[in-house]
């Protein structure tokens, strides 16, 4: 079946903005293939995960402890009752759903990258030519981890897009069994993991850090001072360097994951989820979506760690396969009301910076080389969060909006209309290439 989405009633869907050279797609970059058509639709879902990630990782910035006090506690600063039965509704809209909605992204954009390739038949292998792109989108998620955020995702994504861009170059068939193997692996060892800890005691109640006593803000996390308040903002960097095996595990042990969801990704894109030829695979993945959206947000409620890993690894994956195709399928049918759809689109077109920008942005609200909001009111951790979610939120899609404006009126075009880092990373992906 045919699934090329410049034919037909897909027009409207379409805005021709053709990259200038082949480098001027980044590794992320879905909607900026070489000898593409944009797809406006890749741009808004891009944009919506890139803005919905900080929807979980807003908790960790208003955390008194940050990161690793909720591993510990994730209630802490929130009273019991009424804020925190918000607290597990709010923080079940976003945990893990957008992160399997990135990842089927990227899946998107090598896919679209090995299909460039493929068309010019460049000299390069396929793998030397991607190589570059997955060498700076790690160098750039290694900034990322050390200076502003431990749980950045962009290393791992930058590993796993190495791995998919060589399974990708295989048959079909082969890239079916990679899909199924890696899921199931993934599934088997999420399995296990909340089975043990279903059998560790108080876990059911979500208890863990029950241990801990006073203030959160006070936890003497690293060398008898909780560096989220206290450290500046080299000595938070140190502090992340020093915990790096505990603030990288999550891209280790989701490697599987990402693999399998950066083909499933590859995989729609390539069945017209994003055109009207797909309506019965867009239909298909609502379903999906649809079955697993009540029992993620059920696992979300209940808050013990054995549900919210299996929230976060496991349903969080499906509802994000049912999200992908809502946006696709609102996206065609003109939907989305204009201002979100312009405000996602923008960060989709700017997702690097909007990541890196928006992590950067929180940090300097609430962690102690800041304004230290956290730290300040440490009681006020919901209203904290909702306030601050919608401030970064606001800035950064602001940002990206003037940007591209000027870009536009200045007649710029290329990765330095998109973004300052994508232009950067555009620039320094010339020099190696």
């Amino acid at each position: 079946m045919k699934t090329s989405p410049t034919r037909g009633a897909a027009a409207p869907a379409v805005r021709d903005d053709r990259p200038a050279s082949p480098a001027d797609a980044s590794a992320g970059d879905v909607a900026a293939a070489p000898g593409c058509r944009r797809i406006a639709g890749l741009d808004i879902a891009r944009g919506a995960a890139v803005l919905g990630t900080l929807g979980t990782n807003i908790w960790l910035f208003t955390h008194p402890a940050g990161l690793l006090g909720s591993l510990l506690d994730p209630l802490a600063g929130i009273p019991a009752g009424a804020q925190t039965l918000a607290f597990q509704v709010l923080s079940s809209l976003s945990n893990g759903k957008f992160l399997s909605l990135l990842m089927m992204m990227f899946g998107i954009g090598v896919f679209l990258q090995f299909t460039a390739w493929r068309k010019r038949r460049g000299r390069r292998g396929w793998l030397r030519t991607y190589a570059p792109r997955a060498g700076l989108l790690f160098l750039d998620g290694l900034i990322n981890f050390i200076l502003i955020a431990e749980f950045d995702v962009l290393m791992g994504y930058a590993v796993t897009g190495f791995i998919v861009a060589g399974i990708i170059a295989t048959s079909p068939r082969s890239t079916r069994i990679w899909a199924w193997v890696t899921g199931v692996l993934h599934v088997l060892g999420i399995g296990l993991l909340s089975l043990l800890l279903l059998t560790q005691p108080g876990s059911a109640n979500g208890d863990a850090g029950s241990e801990l006593t006073g203030s959160a803000a006070d936890w003497p996390l690293w060398h008898g001072v909780n560096p989220y308040r206290e450290a500046g903002f080299t000595e938070l960097a140190v502090f992340r360097l020093d915990n790096s095996l505990i603030f990288r595990a999550e891209p280790i042990f989701t490697l599987a994951m990402g693999i399998c969801l950066f083909l499933i990704g590859a995989r729609l894109f390539a069945g017209g989820i994003f055109t009207p030829g797909g309506a019965r695979l867009r239909r298909r993945c609502l379903l999906i979506g649809a079955a697993a959206a009540p029992v993620d947000l059920l696992l979300g409620i209940i808050g013990s760690p054995a549900g919210i890993v299996a929230q976060r690894y496991l349903t969080a994956s499906l509802v994000a396969v049912g999200l992908l195709a809502l946006i696709a399928h609102a996206s065609l049918h003109r939907w989305i009301p204009r201002v979100i759809e312009t405000a996602c689109a923008a960060a989709g077109r700017m997702s690097l910076s909007v990541y890196v920008g928006q992590n950067l942005l929180a940090g300097a609200l609430f962690f102690g080389w800041g304004l230290d909001l956290a730290g300040r009111f440490p009681d006020a951790r919901l209203a904290l969060t909702i306030t601050g979610f919608v401030a970064v939120l606001a800035a950064v899609i602001a940002f990206a909006l003037v940007w591209q404006a000027i870009a536009a009126r200045r007649g710029v075009r290329g990765p330095a209309a998109r973004g300052p880092l994508e232009w950067l990373t555009h620039l320094a992906l010339q020099k190696l290439t």
